[in-house]
């Protein structure tokens, strides 16, 4: 349900100083995001057999796919005037980094099925909080904060999961994390659908009140 908020902080112009609403710079980061999460979670499903050697390298992609949006959307943020995350600013870029160098580890060093839950347990539920963290500060002050704080528990709760199921196998496992990525995956399309609405609907009034976000879910 859409809520209006205030403009990011440090953009009082509302997203203009740049010639575009900030949400432009925002949606398509989103959706592929949702694109990574929603093709995962389509994976896990009609995967029947997934074997022990197989599942690393499926999580692996879905994490390295995950922080290359996350690295995608802090380089479309990158340099903005109406952007300020203040002393988060470089948790996106962190976040990706994470993503990407974590699900190399769980792709290539994970030959062990207690290895690979490990491993995707401290990616999951690092990444989760930084997210969370992120989301938790900006939820009142940036389009993205309350879907970040979603996905972030979301995110946890998914390494945590998989700890639980770690007797049950890979299709257990991975079953775990593909029914978070289906969570974010869906969340993530809707904000990034409703971002760029937002955003083409303050192109089209050219008020500078209308690069205020109208939306958090």
């Amino acid at each position: 349900m859409s809520q209006q908020i205030p403009s990011p902080r440090g953009g009082a112009s509302g997203g203009h100083r740049n010639g575009t609403d900030v949400r432009h710079a925002l949606w398509v980061p989103t959706l592929v995001r949702a694109l990574v999460a929603l093709v995962f979670g389509a994976v896990t499903i009609f995967w029947q057999e997934p074997t022990e050697n197989a599942a690393p390298w499926a999580l692996g992609l879905f994490l390295a796919g995950t922080g290359g949006a996350w690295l995608f959307l802090h380089f479309r943020m990158k340099g903005r005037e109406d952007v300020d995350l203040g002393s988060l600013a470089n948790i996106p870029q962190l976040a990706g980094i994470l993503y990407i160098l974590g699900g190399a580890l769980v792709a290539i060093m994970a030959p062990q099925n207690w290895l690979f839950v490990l491993l995707a347990t401290m990616v999951l539920g690092l990444c989760g909080i930084l997210e969370l963290a992120l989301g938790l500060r900006l939820r009142q002050s940036f389009p993205l904060g309350r879907d970040w704080t979603l996905s972030g528990l979301v995110t946890v709760g998914a390494g945590m999961g998989m700890m639980l199921v770690e007797t049950l196998g890979a299709k257990a496992e991975l079953g775990v994390v593909g029914g978070a990525a289906i969570i974010i995956g869906v969340t993530q399309f809707i904000a990034a659908l409703s971002l760029r609405h937002d955003a083409l609907a303050a192109d089209r009034a050219g008020s500078p009140e209308n690069g205020q976000p109208k939306r958090v879910d």
